[in-house]
């Protein structure tokens, strides 16, 4: 489960406009909530994996408070940095998810369509000694990928997530 406060756009702006590692968006959210379900398809005995996921995020926009909804499906990258008796630091990275959202215009720009991409990358952990339990860190973007030319995408910012890994 994860869910936003509206901190942190200035963790976007740095990935997006100093160090051009990820995206930005005109429409920013300031509230949210979004269940998660990662499924490990592929992984090395130490350092990679690959995960599938499946998202639903209910959203509030920031200028207007308007709501809308998403639904993905998603590849998930991880890449475990640091392994420690108590915990394993990774960091992740999905790209072009494919999405469903609820509103094409969300505080008077056009997104595009219904149909969009979820991107995100972040870092956690995961503790206990079966490593079961996961915390971390991260931040979203959904927008079309200019396949229509409305794109104004939208940026969720930094989301807190805990885990259960069973």
């Amino acid at each position: 489960m994860t869910w936003t406060t509206g901190v942190g756009y200035s963790v976007i702006d740095f990935v997006s406009k100093t160090v051009p590692i990820f995206w930005g968006g005109d429409v920013r959210v300031d509230r949210g909530v979004a269940l998660h379900y990662d499924r490990n398809v592929f992984h090395t005995r130490k350092v990679f994996a690959v995960d599938v996921g499946a998202s639903g995020g209910l959203w509030r926009s920031g200028a207007r408070g308007e709501r809308f909804h998403t639904l993905s499906l998603y590849p998930l990258l991880r890449f475990t940095v640091l392994r420690t008796e108590p915990a394993d630091l990774y960091i992740a990275y999905s790209l072009a998810g494919p999405t469903y959202i609820s509103r094409s215009v969300i505080d008077d720009r056009n997104t595009g369509n219904r149909f969009t991409f979820q991107d995100f990358m972040g870092i956690g952990v995961f503790a206990s000694r079966k490593r079961t339990l996961s915390a971390g860190v991260r931040i979203n973007h959904y927008s079309n990928g200019n396949l229509v030319p409305r794109n104004a995408g939208v940026e969720i910012p930094i989301t807190f997530s805990l885990g259960y890994a069973f």
